[in-house]
């Protein structure tokens, strides 16, 4: 259940619970879904580009994630849906979307349609 990602909120909150129960008590919804859009955004990359090449890191935990290549330096940032302030906001609204819009903006980061 650790390194396993959530695919919509349910499976977040189960996975909070998890955490909670093993240890890690300061886990949140929050942190839960960034570790969550993160990890995402990152196996849709390394699936991609069949190996990890780029990376991700966070510009603004929550908000803004960034895509980096190989050595570190900016391709792209990842934002939430517009009108969404945050990915947990992004997801708690509709998680189909959620996806959608992190699939696109990965696609569009690494050139594909």
């Amino acid at each position: 259940m650790f390194h396993l990602i959530p695919d919509d909120l349910a499976q977040a909150k189960e996975k909070l619970a998890w955490l909670k129960e093993n240890g890690y008590e300061t886990s949140t919804i929050t942190s839960v879904t960034n570790d969550m859009t993160k990890d995402g955004v990152q196996d849709m990359l390394d699936v991609a580009l069949e190996g990890p090449y780029f990376g991700t890191k966070w510009e603004k935990p929550g908000q803004v994630l960034l895509i980096t290549d190989a050595t570190g330096a900016k391709i792209c940032q990842v934002l939430p849906r517009q009108g969404f302030t945050s990915f947990l906001a992004d997801l708690e609204n509709n998680n189909i979307l959620y996806w959608r819009n992190l699939s696109a903006q990965v696609s569009q980061a690494i050139g594909s349609d």
